[in-house]
């Protein structure tokens, strides 16, 4: 149901039916002679263009209307009248066939009015239209959920065991005396609590048939198990370099948002609040080295690199091999070319669809790619204080995670080859 085409048309109907156009006619043709009409006065001209069976217009104006247009006559004034309706069928025809030229014009003239009726028949029929494509979307996600059952579910087992074994070890680790000074497992407890966040996000867009939404999310699950990685193997120097390096983040980012405060209609930060971030920013730089001001300049001596990038840290922890998946995530998240042509979702033989949608197809790589990386980020987290507990979860996640990827694959080949047979017998 294409309801804001229908609000559309039936306002458009609306704006050029012949009461309305031969009624605002008939006023900027009085109003041309001098005469202004009320708002009573224009309402039953208007009645009697809706009914416009006969060749006559009765017009009430009072003499005082008339004799302020400067009429010396009575009998000057119905001549005049008499003039502009003999020449009114002309002029409505006129109007009607230069439509097509002039809609343009006529539009931006009367879009403010017609978006303001078109919202408030939006609002009335939003019932209705909210009802269909949540039922709709429902039976979509319904039939996309009986063929990915097995491995959806599995997913979510994954996620489920990744945040009990986390809080287990988060609790464990912050009773402990030395926490305070445990820069790793500090940042590491973090990390892993936001890749479960994301793995929970993306669980959510692949049960709604969003596969480059969720392959996008994984792009920033990725990012995370690469930086734990990292952080756990460079030790708590590092890791305190990283908890820092919020500092840094947090002072760019102020000057961002004095740059732009006013342009936004914000208060800007006071010059002490500002001065105190300065402060901490030019210790910090004074502690850790000029480099440490870049992006990822909490990594810089780990790497041996003035400028580390994401690339250089991915490499150190030997995850390069994942690189394709993760540049192809960022055709999801960036305005790029190939983000507008490459999509998950699309069958390969789909031809020059546009996906505007949920689509049955491209699940697995995204599926795949999260019990990979959530297994990686809760493997990094628990072996920092291995025990028996510890490393059993570690082994039932690997496990489980090929599982997943097998089920994913497994569903999405029924898709394709029912896809492949339906277009056969075509």
């Amino acid at each position: 149901m294409k309801t804001l085409q229908e609000s559309f048309e039936k306002e458009l109907k609306k704006m050029f039916a012949p009461e309305k156009l031969g009624t605002e006619l008939f006023r900027r043709k009085l109003k041309e002679l001098g005469i202004e009409i009320n708002e009573f006065q224009l309402a039953k001209i208007k009645r009697q263009f809706a009914n416009f069976e006969s060749n006559i217009i009765h017009l009430e104006i009072d003499d005082d209307q008339v004799f302020n247009a400067g009429f010396e006559s009575k009998e000057q004034f119905e001549n005049a009248i008499q003039n502009i309706f003999n020449d009114l069928i002309k002029d409505l025809e006129e109007i009607i066939g230069d439509l097509p030229e002039n809609l343009t014009s006529i539009m931006l003239e009367s879009t403010d009015k017609i978006s303001q009726e078109i919202l408030k028949s939006l609002k009335k029929a939003s019932k209705r239209m909210l009802k269909d494509r949540a039922l709709s979307f429902s039976y979509f996600e319904s039939n996309l959920y009986s063929v990915y059952k097995k491995a959806l579910n599995l997913l979510e087992m994954l996620i489920v065991i990744a945040l009990e074994a986390g809080e287990s070890f988060n609790d464990e680790v912050r009773s402990q005396e030395s926490f305070e000074t445990n820069y790793i497992a500090n940042v590491l407890t973090r990390l892993h609590a936001r890749a479960c966040q994301i793995a929970y996000e993306i669980l959510i867009l692949l049960k709604s048939g969003l596969a480059d939404g969720a392959h996008a999310r994984w792009r920033s699950l990725h990012e995370i198990s690469v930086t734990a990685l990292f952080i756990s193997s460079n030790g708590n120097d590092i890791a305190e370099r990283y908890l820092l390096h919020n500092e840094i983040e947090s002072y760019e980012a102020t000057k961002t948002y004095q740059e732009n405060c006013d342009s936004l209609g914000h208060e800007p930060l006071s010059q002490k609040e500002i001065m105190e971030l300065r402060d901490t920013y030019n210790n910090l730089i004074k502690r850790f080295g000029n480099n440490y001001k870049s992006d990822y300049g909490w990594a810089s001596v780990a790497t041996n690199n003035d400028k580390p990038t994401f690339r250089d840290i991915e490499k150190s922890v030997g995850l390069k091999h994942l690189r394709p998946y993760y540049k192809m995530a960022c055709n999801n998240v960036h305005a790029n070319p190939k983000g507008i042509f490459f999509k998950l979702g699309l069958y390969p033989e789909s031809g020059d669809i546009l996906l505007a949608g949920p689509s049955n197809v491209g699940l697995t790589d995204p599926g795949q790619l999260t019990a990979i990386s959530l297994t990686q980020i809760t493997t990094t987290l628990l072996t920092h204080q291995p025990n028996m507990d510890n490393l059993t979860v570690c082994k039932i996640m690997l496990t489980l995670g090929k599982e997943i990827g097998q089920a994913f694959c497994e569903a999405e080949d029924l898709i394709k080859k029912q896809i492949k047979y339906n277009n056969n017998k075509e």
